[in-house]
């Protein structure tokens, strides 16, 4: 898929937003409840090779690349995979691809959350040509070629589906020439949507570029809040992890959420996203968390670009503190690897048994994990 390139700092604003963007990001770097925490050990486990979500065969008019791959677990037991974009083309019998068209912001449907039931077996929403329609851009009045939304992650709950998307803008003529300007959420009555987006002051962000972008990962926990975490850059070229928290009902509400900040241990959760603290290091645009049963722990996993593997943390509650990042999974340079997260909607036998997606040169390809 297409990587987002950090946004190069503007060499002038108004006094407000500088200092606002310096208190910001001097809170961020003060705290450091996102520093590893003690030292765990990581219980044995097997890993299965990766088994490819498309099917391998020659063909013309199909997808042959898709990013973000966020999957949900719905109620009539199948699965609603949120994307950032899709590409259509022609598979050849070499195994390359040639990509005809882009579509930004998709969702396709699986018949169940069973991992064997997905190969070959997404269907996309889509226009009566084929065509993957944008899942979050009905409204061909905001079409725009500077101007994209990507689903980052989702829930659907008590017949709602919401998902957190950034607002991408390009910035030049080349594919990787953009960057996130802002985060916001949307929402549908129907998973295939339309999905509203919902605005906050006439405008479709929630957070700003220079803001945490909540929904990079997401947490539905037992204790009846959804955990909201968004990648955030604590200093120049470092990045970690803020967290937000909200009722699953109020969040199409900017004004209900609530930031963990490690500076007050009093009242950990505070309304003021200035006082956000990060509670992980080094995480990328995409990742998860999810709890897992097994473990009796949260679990993060990422990939971490620099020395091409798959990573997974450990942590007690969902602010942390983590521990020490674990070795899953290898990829090679050739393999062009983005995008590894576990997919909680697949997990069996308590979290015994999870599922890694990871991104291998635009396609998706799913990995059997088991504990020992």
């Amino acid at each position: 898929m297409y990587k987002e390139k950090k946004q190069k700092a503007p060499v002038a604003g108004t006094g407000a937003l500088i200092c606002r963007a310096a208190a910001l990001l001097a809170l961020l770097s003060a705290s450091q409840a996102g520093a590893a925490g003690p030292k765990q050990p990581f219980p044995a486990f097997e890993l299965s090779s990766g088994s490819a979500v498309f099917s391998q065969a020659a063909a013309t008019g199909v997808v042959v690349g898709q990013g973000g791959n966020y999957a949900v677990a719905l109620p009539d037991g199948r699965a609603l995979w949120l994307l950032n974009n899709v590409m259509t083309g022609e598979r050849k019998a070499d195994g390359q691809s040639a990509v005809w068209d882009i579509t930004d912001g998709a969702a396709a449907f699986s018949p169940s959350t069973a991992p064997a039931a997905q190969a070959g077996a997404l269907r996309y929403v889509s226009e009566e040509n084929g065509l993957p329609l944008p899942l979050l851009s009905g409204d061909l009045g905001e079409y725009s070629q500077v101007r994209k939304f990507w689903p980052r992650s989702g829930f659907c709950l008590a017949g709602r589906c919401l998902a957190f998307y950034s607002i991408m803008n390009h910035y030049g003529p080349g594919p990787y020439d953009y960057f996130r300007v802002g985060q916001g959420v949307a929402a549908s009555d129907k998973p295939e949507g339309p999905y509203a987006k919902a605005l906050r002051n006439g405008r479709y962000s929630f957070w700003n570029d220079i803001e945490p972008a909540f929904g990079s990962a997401l947490l539905q926990d037992n204790d009846g809040w959804l955990y909201a975490y968004g990648r955030v850059q604590t200093a120049p070229g470092e990045y970690g992890a803020a967290l937000a928290r909200v009722k699953p009902g109020s969040a199409s509400d900017r004004e209900a959420y609530l930031y963990y900040s490690a500076g007050d241990s009093s009242a950990p959760w505070t309304a003021d996203l200035s006082d956000a603290s990060p509670v992980m290091e080094g995480v990328p645009e995409d990742f998860s968390v999810s709890y897992n049963d097994f473990l009796k722990a949260y679990l993060a996993v990422h990939f971490d670009e620099e020395a091409g593997t798959v990573l997974a943390r450990q942590a007690r509650y969902p602010w942390g503190p983590w521990g020490e990042a674990y070795k899953l999974l290898a990829c090679a340079k050739e393999e062009y690897c983005y995008g590894a997260k576990e997919q909680p909607a697949f997990s069996a036998s308590g979290g015994r048994e999870i599922w890694l997606s990871v991104e291998k040169k635009n396609a998706p390809y799913l990995y059997r994990l088991r504990f020992k």
